[in-house]
């Protein structure tokens, strides 16, 4: 009684020390700022976007964040602007199509790459040169403007498409007819970043990319639904700190409390009497007294009712069903024997089964064929 007792003191000490482990670790964690994935239009990092949002909201423009499927977006045309920020991943046929029909039916995605070849049928060209980050960048008029230029590559234009910037290797950013809609493409995705937007001139170039009658009823859209999708993969983001923390010293108190136990894992002992099979003497006793009494017929009945049940154990094959009912299902499984062979095979083996008296020799093939069958299912 007095062991007991002790025991559970021993154990309600631990529990509260582990608790009290617990609450100090929770609340002497280091408060880590928040982390955000590149170009997200909720991000107050340097490479977030949300200052363009903030921007385009007080200019009483109707601005939105795009989470869903491109699936979802509108197929009318309602003044709708995409904006589209270095895509983690190239879409898929599915969600280009999606896209396509977006803007064929009259409205606009805006997409900042720094390279966009591959995406809606964008071809680029390698810049060979080497350029200053600072060289100008020339609009429609011929008009300069400063920039931050990081891409490795220009924009390939082709005809029907209109040249937006450039500069003096290549095209910078067009605008592509879409049916009813528009395509707009610049590969300078670090101008619209927290960081980069009012440096240089930037939101300037960024406001050219936009249509021009942007306040008469248009709406943005900025999209997140490539950003989210490329960056849920990690616990850290999927789970609070403090739960998995919990989730932790909870497993470490259950390897406790089963090691205090005395809970071992490992291997299963099983007794020796019940895993011994028949010795070989007695196995051979009985093949003997088979023979003897010349009692064919029934052993290989035998034989066949136990590659049966290996057929259903193994194979899926019913017991109650018939061996000539078993041609089509054999034929798939049986790999190793020719669908002529097995419908021999089925055929022979439901006449001799028939038959009350078997002699010796047809019971000698029979016992071979049909252990051709048990091995072929043993070993799959």
């Amino acid at each position: 009684m007095q062991t007991s007792t002790t025991s559970r003191k021993v154990w309600l000490w631990l529990v509260v020390l582990l608790l009290l482990f617990m609450v100090m670790t929770y609340f002497t964690v280091s408060k880590e700022p928040e982390e955000y994935p590149d170009y997200v239009s909720e991000s107050p990092s340097p490479t977030g976007v949300k200052a363009m949002y903030t921007y385009l909201d007080s200019e009483n423009i109707p601005v939105n964040r795009w989470s869903d499927s491109p699936s979802l977006l509108t197929k009318q045309d309602e003044d709708q602007v995409l904006i589209l920020i270095e895509p983690y991943f190239i879409p898929d046929r599915q969600d280009m199509e999606a896209y396509e029909t977006f803007m064929e039916a009259g409205n606009t995605i805006l997409l900042l790459a720094t390279n966009p070849d591959g995406i809606f049928g964008l071809k680029t060209s390698p810049v060979t040169a080497e350029l200053d980050e600072e060289e100008a960048v020339y609009n429609q008029a011929g008009r300069e403007f400063q920039a931050e230029k990081n891409s490795p590559v220009r924009i390939q234009i082709n005809d029907g498409d209109e040249e937006l910037l450039y500069d003096e290797v290549e095209t910078m950013a067009l605008k592509r007819p879409i049916g009813n809609g528009e395509l707009i493409v610049a590969n300078a995705p670090e101008w619209i970043t927290n960081d980069r937007l009012l440096s240089k001139d930037h939101l300037p170039l960024i406001s050219m990319l936009l249509p021009e009658d942007l306040q008469d009823g248009y709406t943005v859209l900025i999209d997140e639904y490539s950003h989210v999708t490329g960056n849920a993969s990690t616990m850290n983001e999927l789970y609070p700190k403090w739960l998995l923390t919990f989730a932790l010293q909870g497993i470490l108190f259950i390897i406790i409390l089963l090691v205090h136990q005395g809970k071992r894992f490992g291997p299963i002992r099983v007794a020796r009497e019940e895993t011994v099979r028949f010795s070989d003497e007695r196995i051979s006793a009985l093949s003997a007294w088979y023979q003897k009494g010349k009692r064919y017929h029934d052993s290989l009945n035998l034989q066949a009712d136990y590659v049966k049940l290996l057929l259903q154990e193994r194979w899926g094959i019913p017991y109650r069903k018939a061996w000539v009912d078993t041609a089509e299902q054999l034929e798939r499984k049986w790999k190793t024997t020719s669908q002529a062979d097995i419908e021999t095979f089925l055929n022979g083996l439901y006449r001799v089964l028939s038959n009350e008296r078997v002699s010796k020799q047809e019971y000698l093939v029979w016992s071979k064929r049909i252990d051709v069958l048990r091995k072929g299912v043993e070993e799959g």
